[in-house]
Order: C-alpha cells, then structure tokens, then sequence
C-alpha cells in the first residue's frame, strides 16, 4: 500500500483520532458529571439514576461487535462521519426535547452505539494509517477517554451550574461538529475511503474473546475510580472540592502515564499484554490501599491507581491492532464489548457493596478484579 497525505500527516491523523474519540464518549461521561442537575430536573432516585448511566455503554456493548464489522465493510472515514453525525445529532435533540428521563436514556442509548461504531472504525484508521509510531499513536487515542473525564468534570461549574445542564450537550455537539471537520481533513484519503482488503482479524475468536475477558476484569476496577473515587474520599475525611481535585490530579496522570507508555511500546521487548497485566498488577496495590480510610492514605492510593491501573488500555489495544492490522476494526469491536461490560456491570455491582458493606469492601473487590483481570493478560500475552 502507498503512502498517502495520511502518512505525510501523522500529527493531523492523532488529533482527528483523539477529537472524534473524546468526541462520541463524552456524552456518557456528561450525564454522571451532571447527575444532581439532572436527577434534580427529572426527579428521579439514585438508584434509578444508576441504570441511566448503565444505558450509554450497555448500548455500546451490544452494539460493539456488530459495528466493528460494519467498519471494515463500509471503511473507517464513512462509519467515523456516520457516527459523529448521529452523536451531533443525538446531544442537541438530548438538549432541546428530552422533557423525562426515560427520554435521556433513550437518547443516550443511541449515543452509546455511536460511540462503537466510532472507537471500532478510529481503530481501523490508525491501523491502515501507516504511522511510523503506531503504539504512540494508540496511547494518544487512548488519553481521549481521560480527557473526556477531565471536560465533563469542568462542565459542571462553568455549564451545569450556570446556564443549566443542558447547554453542556450543546458544547458537546459544537465540538463533535469540530470534529468531524478535522476527521475530514484528516483522513479524506482514499486509503481510509476503501475497507480493509481482509475483514476476518488474523487472532483467533478464542483469543479475542480472552481479551474481552482481560478488558471486563480491568475496566471493572477503572471506571470504579472515576464513579466512587469522590466519594470514597469524602468518606475518608477529605472535603468535598479537595477530593474532586485529586480526582482531576488522578486522570492527569493517568493520561501522562498513557502518552508515556506509548511511547516506550514502540521499541520495548516486552509483550504488550504482558506489559499491561504487570501494569495493571502495580495498580491494584493502590487500589486495596484504598480500603483504609484516611485522607493521606487515600490521596496517595488514588495517585498510584490512576498512574497504574488505567494504563493497561494501551497496552492491550496496541496488541490488538498490531495484531490485526487489515482487521482491527473487527478485532477491536470484540474486545471492546469486553471493556464495555465492565463499565456497564461496575457501577451496579460496586455501587451495592458500598451500600450493604461500605467503601473497604468495596475497594477490595475492585482490586481483586484488577488482579483477576492482570492475571489473564499476561497469560495470553504470547497470542498478541
């Protein structure tokens, strides 16, 4: 395969993958930033609350496979424009006609099945893009989700708490249509027009399917961070403004430790399943430390599993891609089903130990996911 503009431009090609994944994710992470302006409005109870926010990346986690196919047949720029184009669509009709929050879940159903289609066909773009640091991009990809984090958390003071929860939808669109426009820029090319010549991945079903398993255990215990690592430390004795500081600190520097390992992945020997199991296995210590309850304890274990246990995505869809680069929409699609079960059953499950055993129980059972989830990974690592 030739060299095209896409080559030519790898910076262009990052950003337009970063924007369109920060892009389709963050209307899921909006609605917990936003949950007492919402469930406020919409009168709901915690608990029915807690299902809405399953909504998004259940959705996602249906849809994931059947979408990663679709973007090897259709090619990355046409399901990356479809899916920016539902998501732009999807949040401002959210903003300007959601009136119950039976209607917001609906909406963000639709806006969990953009988000897979988009994460499926970003990866098929990097993987046909020709970049010469593929593992750099990927971590760069893969700082979106963090990111996505961090603006949803700003949200809140300078949307939310302002001119109302629904205007943050409508920067979220204004900046998916952004977007769109780099994506077009960016991967206009006939290479990203034309679908993968092999729609098959190279890996195995088994082995696939074993890396959804690594992604379910792993993001069980990631996105307990982000749903309860406030609250966890409220309970723990640090005022409320203090611990979403640290919460904030934490993504930065996950989102530091993702850019640096990618970098090191281009060139270290090691596996990068392996590379994320032991990984993964550093954060969980940060995670049990999280069981005792003291400010100091619990600033410090928030530190070490954000730098830690949340860099293994990088590691394992770098594998994944390396692994299947004329399928790694398809490849990628199975194994992110994995990842999605974990952030749509984590919520529900943590959330009930919290009420019927408290924080320590809690977090235990999140670090035990990780080990669990780090164990596989290095056990599969030779297959990636």
């Amino acid at each position: 395969m030739r060299a095209v503009s896409a080559e030519a431009r790898p910076s262009l090609v990052i950003n337009a993958a970063v924007m369109a994944t920060v892009s389709t994710v963050l209307p899921g992470f909006l609605i917990g930033a936003m949950s007492v302006q919402v469930s406020a409005e919409m009168g709901v109870s915690e608990g029915v609350y807690g299902w809405g926010l399953g909504s998004f990346f259940g959705a996602a986690m249906v849809g994931s496979i059947m979408l990663g196919r679709l973007a090897q047949r259709i090619g990355p720029l046409n399901q990356m424009t479809l899916a920016l184009g539902v998501s732009i669509a999807v949040q401002l009709a959210l903003a300007a006609s959601a009136r119950s929050f039976l209607a917001v879940i609906g909406f963000l159903v639709l806006a969990g099945l953009a988000n897979a289609a988009n994460q499926t066909s970003v990866n098929l773009a990097l993987a046909q893009a020709q970049l010469p640091r593929l593992g750099l991009a990927v971590s760069i990809k893969q700082s979106g989700l963090p990111t996505a984090t961090l603006l949803a958390g700003f949200a809140v003071p300078s949307l939310a708490l302002t001119v109302g929860w629904r205007w943050a939808y409508v920067a979220g669109a204004a900046f998916a249509l952004m977007s769109l426009v780099l994506v077009r820029a960016a991967v206009g090319s006939s290479v990203f027009r034309t679908p993968a010549r092999v729609a098959e991945p190279e890996s195995s079903s088994r082995d696939l399917f074993l890396g959804a398993v690594v992604g379910a255990f792993l993001a069980f215990s990631a996105g307990s961070l982000v749903a309860w690592g406030v609250g966890s430390g409220v309970d723990a004795g640090l005022g409320p403004g203090t611990a979403g500081l640290f919460l904030s600190v934490g993504a930065a520097t996950g989102i530091t430790m993702r850019v640096v390992s990618g970098w090191l992945s281009d060139t270290m020997r090691v596996k990068p399943f392996r590379a994320g199991g032991i990984t993964a296995l550093i954060g969980s210590i940060g995670m049990a430390g999280l069981a005792l309850r003291s400010p100091a304890t619990h600033v410090a274990a928030m530190l070490l599993s954000f730098g830690c246990g949340w860099i293994w995505p990088v590691f394992t869809n770098y594998g994944i891609v390396r692994a299947n680069p004329r399928a790694a929409g398809s490849a990628t699609g199975i194994t992110q089903m994995g990842v999605y079960v974990g952030v749509f059953v984590g919520p529900l499950v943590t959330g009930w130990l919290i009420e019927h055993s408290g924080y320590p129980a809690m977090w235990l059972a999140v670090a035990a996911s990780s080990v669990a989830g780090a164990v596989v990974s290095i056990r599969v690592a030779d297959r990636f």
